[in-house]
């Protein structure tokens, strides 16, 4: 009895499957056709062609995913059954026959009622029960069709010809982009100096990055304004002059050595690390200078300030006259001279290191001038390696010029030392080069010729008779240990003497 049931709403089954099947098609196809016109819309807009067959996908993606879904949602028995007993008006005869079906434990009154559900579904008409009628989205659907098909299909109106710049060559962008990058540490230091002639210069250098990224400029434009760029920075290095006062200051440290209590600035003056300098003045307050090293310095700080005055650094030379004033116990004017020092150091300080990115920034512009005659944008080397012929040959670098390694067909015996490092016997020998004694010698000479310095300086800076000077060096000359050159402080000891190179 249940196969006869299933038999006969086998057809109303697949009758609905396929209708809807038909009806989720044709909303399918509705979304994508509004889909496809949305697209060609863009397209007429955006005067922008499309391949024919992106759209032809759009279009057809639609339908085959509403089937899909379709297909995935199988229609049941139970909506078979409730179509024909709706159609047939057979008050549930058919739906309840399927229930009782899947009972186990039916008795005579079900099988009685499923009986009477078989003699009902006898020439029943599956067409009349689920007819082919036009999915109500399918006109909509072919509507949009035509309209998405006219839009994508359609050609284009040919543009008209326009005459304007060329576009920027790729290698003077990819320089600019460098060049602005540079200029952004620039200008954090500018802000700092608040001078402005720098901000001018920098200001300038901006436009002309500018310039390189508009359309238009050629390689030769591009060198061109490169030129500028390097020869406004080269007049703004040529105002600073910091070799000048490189120079006015070292001389300044060389002048306040002899003092003990200024021998930390003025040393640190002499090698050019004038941030320390700074510090080292600024730590200045009420120094104890004697009176033999505050002559001296005085003598010395006197002759800078007449030199710093000749160059046109009359700031430096004023205060080198104060400092020596305030040496010889002074100490308003030696405060006063200090912190305008310390100053001075610092603003020579931020322009020295300003000139260096200044030079730095110079060489950069150069190097772009020679990036951008290049052909080609490449940094770095590729690790793969090709074997087949390109029209790009020459453009780039494989990376692996020294081809593939070399198989050893020998079989290598390698042997593994085992042990700590300083066990067993071993031999030292310590041997000098010619060059080494030399070096050495050289060593124990300047120091000595240093010791002599102060000692004659210490000379200098006390009235003492010609003759009696005499004297006195050849007292000192007389006590000064002759063998023992461990002892003797003026040439130092063989573990302080300096490492040859």
């Amino acid at each position: 009895m249940g196969r006869r049931i299933y038999h006969e709403l086998r057809p109303i089954r697949r009758r609905q499957q396929a209708v809807y099947l038909l009806h989720n098609a044709g909303w399918g196809l509705l979304g994508s056709s509004l889909l496809g016109v949305v697209l060609g819309i863009y397209r007429w807009a955006a005067q922008v062609e499309l391949s024919w067959a992106l759209g032809l996908v759009i279009l057809v993606a639609g339908p085959v995913l509403g089937l899909l879904v379709g297909l995935a949602q199988r229609r049941t028995w139970h909506m078979a059954a409730s179509a024909v007993d709706r159609h047939y008006d057979l008050k549930d005869r058919t739906t309840t026959a399927l229930d009782f079906l899947a009972r186990p434990d039916a008795g005579p009154l079900h099988e009685l009622e499923i009986q009477d559900a078989i003699e009902h579904l006898k020439g029943i008409e599956p067409s009349a029960v689920v007819p082919f009628r036009v999915p109500r989205s399918l006109p909509l659907s072919a509507a949009a069709l035509a309209l998405a098909t006219l839009l994508i299909a359609w050609p284009l109106a040919t543009p008209k010809a326009k005459a304007g710049p060329s576009k920027p060559l790729p290698q003077v962008l990819e320089q600019a982009k460098t060049l602005e990058e540079d200029l952004k540490q620039l200008d954090e230091l500018a802000k700092k100096e608040r001078d402005p002639e720098l901000e001018k210069l920098l200001n300038e250098l901006k436009l002309k990055v500018e310039e390189l990224k508009q359309p238009g400029v050629d390689e030769r434009a591009a060198l061109a304004k490169l030129s500028e760029m390097q020869a406004a920075i080269a007049h703004q290095q040529a105002q600073y002059n910091t070799g000048l006062v490189d120079g006015q200051l070292q001389s300044l440290g060389a002048a306040m050595t002899p003092a003990e209590a200024l021998e930390a600035a003025g040393q640190a003056l002499q090698e050019a690390q004038f941030d320390k300098a700074a510090q080292e003045l600024e730590k200045l307050e009420d120094p104890q200078i004697d009176r033999k090293e505050a002559k001296a310095v005085e003598e010395k700080l006197k002759q800078v300030a007449k030199e710093a005055g000749d160059a046109g650094l009359g700031q430096l030379g004023d205060a080198a006259s104060e400092l020596a004033e305030g040496v010889k116990g002074n100490k308003g004017k030696f405060l006063k001279a200090t912190k305008t020092l310390a100053k001075l150091t610092k603003v020579h300080s931020r322009r020295r290191k300003l000139n260096q990115l200044l030079a730095a920034e110079c060489d950069r512009i150069g190097e772009c001038k020679s990036n951008c005659q290049r052909n080609s944008l490449v940094r770095g080397k590729k690790p793969e390696k090709s074997t087949s012929p390109k029209n790009t040959l020459g453009l780039t670098t494989s990376g692996n010029v020294l081809g593939d390694r070399t198989n050893i067909l020998a079989k290598r015996n390698v042997q593994t030392v085992t042990g700590e490092a300083g066990e067993g016997p071993s031999e030292v020998e310590t041997t000098h080069s010619p060059e080494g004694r030399q070096f050495a010698a050289r060593g124990y000479k300047e120091a000595y010729q240093r010791a002599l310095k102060k000692s004659e300086a210490v000379l200098d800076s006390e009235p003492i008779p010609l003759g009696h000077r005499q004297t006195i060096r050849r007292y000192f000359e007389s006590i000064r240990p002759q063998n023992e050159t461990e002892d003797d402080p003026a040439i130092g000891t063989a573990e302080n003497s300096p490492t040859p190179p």
